[in-house]
């Protein structure tokens, strides 16, 4: 039986149990793991294991797959999916294997954002390797109204890894050649969004892309992005997620952000700090749905 439980008492997150991929599963358990997900933000299905093909095909039922730009992360039989972690020879790259160490928003530079990640634990570290995901619906709320007033309808330019760099981030995982430019052009989205599902209003994408805010000057963009992150990251809305070995992780990118904690190469693919996730990313919505995702 699907079991779905909260992982939070604040409601962010929920681990879903009594599921077994492998086997296929129904429209009805579908629609309970995509509820789940767009009430808490975040879930994590427990006690899997799928071969590539499997995971494959779980992940087109949440929409259209995407290759991404970064081609260097993508597996050579399935451009869809990369292996994010600390075990192969591209990993040993330092900008690589700790390209994804600061918040971010999946696709957030992209004229339709991504809209869903997910990510499977094939190894996971016994210390260290989590993720970390932001709260951007609870972040919102959390704003006093004259913020919300003043961001409600403002609207960001957004290039790949171009905002700010903190001390406690790693840039992100460099574009590599001219053609990997070319394929991201500056783009505007939202600061606020209404989800296209759930109708939660969230923050949405204040770090890693955006660089401008329509009507406001290069020093005011940088304080309200700033003030924004501060607030959207501080421990009220942050959940670490530590991995077990079969966990699917998969984030609401309209409704959080995330960053990979810091992690050191694996000697070999069996060490201790051995991470190896596997990860789908999809726009539109589930195919349940048969609705586009619309930016407010």
């Amino acid at each position: 039986m699907t079991t779905i439980t909260s992982i939070n008492e604040s409601g962010f997150g929920a681990a879903i149990t009594g599921v077994d991929l492998a086997r296929g599963l129904s429209d009805d358990v579908m629609r309970a793991i995509t509820g789940a997900l767009y009430e808490h933000r975040f879930v994590v299905i427990k006690n899997q294991s799928l071969d590539k093909q499997q995971y494959f095909r779980f992940g087109q039922q949440w929409g259209d797959l995407l290759i991404h730009v970064l081609d260097y992360l993508r597996m050579p039989d399935i451009p869809e999916m990369m292996a994010i972690g600390n075990t192969e020879a591209k990993d040993q790259d330092d900008d690589v294997r700790n390209g994804a160490n600061l918040w971010h928003t999946d696709g957030s530079y992209k004229e339709e954002p991504t809209a869903m990640t997910m990510l499977y634990a094939i190894k996971a570290p016994a210390v260290g390797g989590q993720t970390l995901l932001c709260d951007m619906v609870s972040a919102y709320a959390g704003l006093d109204d004259e913020t919300r007033r003043q961001i409600d309808d403002l609207r960001a330019h957004h290039f790949y890894g171009r905002a700010k760099v903190r001390a406690n981030e790693r840039p992100p995982s460099p574009l590599k050649t001219q053609d990997q430019v070319d394929r991201v052009p500056s783009v505007i989205n939202p600061l606020v969004l209404t989800h296209p599902i759930s109708g939660k209003r969230a923050l949405y994408a204040v770090s890693h892309s955006p660089y401008e805010i329509d009507g406001l000057d290069a020093a005011e963009t940088e304080k309200l992005l700033d003030d924004l992150k501060d607030h959207a990251t501080s421990d009220a809305f942050v959940h670490w997620h530590k991995y077990e070995v079969g966990d699917i992780l998969i984030f609401d990118c309209l409704a959080t952000m995330h960053r990979s904690a810091p992690m050191d190469a694996a000697d070999t693919p069996d060490a201790d700090n051995a991470r190896l996730l596997w990860r789908l990313s999809t726009k539109g919505t589930p195919l349940i749905y048969r609705v586009k995702v619309k930016m407010a």
